[in-house]
């Protein structure tokens, strides 16, 4: 009789280990949304296979509402019509379609230079005349362009901030190529903000890979090389280009 109860509760133990090691013994599972990793109270699961997440902090992370009815035991997850990312996208074609040549450019902040005023006003004309589709790009993605030290990198020429929209030219960048027309004309300014324009495309579109920099890069050169081979720039810089596509692709 003993070893029978014995035998029972050895088997129920065993049962208890094997159910517990099928939600359990896994290694730490990281949730990442948009590129960012996410904690969260109760942590993902594989149960019998199945991964289990939390819906309520995947909903809120993405802007959707959360809501629990106790009465009718429902949980509802509304997600607003219009996220700041939609409305930019929305914006972009309103200004693709915009035929009446009124299109307004990106303000140009307090905070820029004289010389870099100057080019970005010849910049605007230049891309209205000759590259006017990466014109309408720059116009609908960016809302206005600064100056500051963004870093000490002086290789870094110029920033797109998302939440602002804005593009932020690197002071110590601009000081070294100061008295290098190769680099620092109306031309290199005028694919700058396409470079950077495009990079707005990309994270209100979704199609950012914040884990992918060499990638972001590559294609944002490419659309560059594209409006650059509009624009009538020298083969040299053309060249110029292909080498930083070619570098971050590889």
């Amino acid at each position: 009789m003993f070893r029978n109860r014995y035998k029972l509760i050895v088997s129920i133990i065993i049962i208890i280990l094997l159910l517990l090691g099928n939600v359990y013994a896994v290694p730490y599972i990281r949730l990442i949304i948009n590129g960012q990793q996410v904690y969260t109270d109760v942590p993902p699961q594989i149960v019998n296979g199945t991964t289990l997440v939390p819906i309520r902090v995947i909903s809120e992370t993405l802007g959707a509402k959360v809501n629990w009815d106790g009465n009718t035991q429902t949980v509802t997850v509304d997600m607003p019509q219009y996220t700041p990312e939609a409305k930019m996208v929305e914006h972009y074609w309103e200004t693709t379609n915009d035929n009446t040549g009124n299109i307004t450019p990106p303000a140009i902040d307090s905070s820029v230079s004289g010389t870099l005023n100057s080019y970005l006003k010849d910049a605007y004309t230049l891309l209205k005349q000759k590259a006017p589709e990466a014109y309408k790009l720059v116009c609908a993605y960016i809302s206005k362009v600064s100056e500051a030290e963004t870093t000490t990198d002086s290789n870094v020429f110029a920033t797109t901030y998302s939440n602002t929209h804005t593009i932020v030219f690197n002071t110590p960048a601009l000081k070294m190529f100061n008295n290098n027309p190769y680099f620092y004309n109306v031309e290199c300014i005028a694919i700058t903000l396409a470079h950077e324009a495009y990079h707005g495309q990309q994270m209100a579109s979704g199609s950012f890979e914040p884990n992918n920099v060499n990638c972001n890069e590559a294609t944002a050169y490419t659309y560059e090389y594209f409006v650059a081979k509009q624009l009538g720039v020298p083969q040299d810089l053309l060249n110029w280009i292909k080498t930083q596509i070619t570098n971050n692709l590889n």
